[in-house]
């Protein structure tokens, strides 16, 4: 097995955990990709694209709606789930400050800044490598390279002196609290305390006023459906409803599993500036110009050198796509 294999059979892995799915049915359906793989000569990349699709694609075939829907994520949740390694990271400093240094803490403006962009780094890279929709892993790349930087900058440009002091536990108390928020199920139930089985075991003394008002609100919050396009959506359904005698149950069923249902079928073209190749590219032109900058100043080799590799590292994110696509586009030329 190439180094290529098993990087994609651990993202496709770590893409299913996130959705909840079992290590069972990863399995099962990584030996079947390794059986494809070994009769086409194919890798998994080329046969059956990224990982995380692949994934979201799998968990859309295989587990039935009811199963999608309870272990679905809201994109909220994700977001707050980052807060882990924050709260982690705020507890042990904490703890080792306290048993090193005391009860207090100086706090400095380089230390305060510089510690504010280590946190938005960790939270990046949280969901760099665990969100399971593109443009939040997108997002957290571009949050770590950035933060990255305007950290280490601001450690070594900004005042050390001290302009307070903090109790030291305290810190300590922030981190439980970030735990404990971030970690927290109450996105998984249902907005007014239901379960998807209590819903759908009383769908039939639900309104249709109800039922419609519901069906926007899952496919925006839930779902991460534009509101526009929920709307839309939403009216599509209601004139539906309007033209046949029959209740939303019994012409679409419940709501949670259509709102799932219409989400899945949505396949939005993201704005051009959420593209993660222009955000990439962004991304490098921000870089390039900080080193430009650092070097006619005079700047520290430590953030030229610094600079230098984030800015190696998202031309190779900007060039990756464009290589893989030639290549995968040559067999086709020379089959033609």
């Amino acid at each position: 097995m190439t180094d290529e294999t098993t990087r994609w059979n651990a993202r496709f892995r770590l893409a299913l955990a996130a959705q909840s799915v079992d290590s069972t049915l990863a399995d099962t359906v990584l030996a079947e990709v390794a059986q494809h793989c070994a009769d086409s000569g194919e890798s998994p990349e080329e046969a059956f694209g990224a990982p995380e699709a692949y994934a979201a694609t799998v968990v859309g075939e295989r587990l039935p709606p009811e199963e999608r829907l309870r272990h679905r994520v809201r994109p909220a949740a994700t977001i707050r789930t980052a807060l882990v390694p924050i709260g982690t990271a705020a507890l042990v400093a904490g703890a080792g400050l306290w048993a090193m240094d005391g009860f207090t803490l100086s706090l400095t403006p380089a230390g305060l800044v510089g510690s504010s962009f280590v946190a938005a780094a960790l939270a990046g890279g949280h969901l760099a490598a665990t969100a399971t929709r593109s443009r939040l892993r997108t997002a957290g790349r571009v949050l770590v390279a950035a933060a990255t930087v305007l950290a280490a900058t601001a450690f070594t440009t900004l005042s050390r002196e001290t302009t307070g002091h903090l109790p030291t536990p305290a810190l300590c108390l922030l981190g439980l609290v970030l735990l404990g928020w971030a970690t927290q199920d109450k996105d998984t139930a249902d907005p007014e305390g239901e379960t998807m089985q209590q819903r759908t075991g009383t769908q039939s003394t639900s309104g249709r006023e109800e039922w419609l008002r519901r069906l926007p609100q899952l496919l925006e919050e839930r779902h991460a459906v534009p509101r526009a396009r929920a709307a839309e959506l939403t009216r599509e359904a209601a004139d539906h409803l309007a033209a046949v005698d029959h209740t939303p149950e019994e012409e679409f069923g419940p709501v949670e599993l259509y709102a799932l249902r219409l989400s899945e079928e949505e396949s939005p073209r993201p704005r051009w500036w959420q593209r993660g190749d222009i955000q990439n590219a962004i991304l490098a032109v921000i870089l390039a110009g900080y080193l430009v900058a650092n070097l006619a100043s005079g700047g520290p080799f430590w953030q030229t050198a610094l600079a230098a590799g984030a800015l190696a590292v998202s031309l190779a994110l900007v060039a990756l796509p464009l290589v893989r696509r030639q290549r995968n586009d040559s067999p086709r030329r020379q089959h033609h």
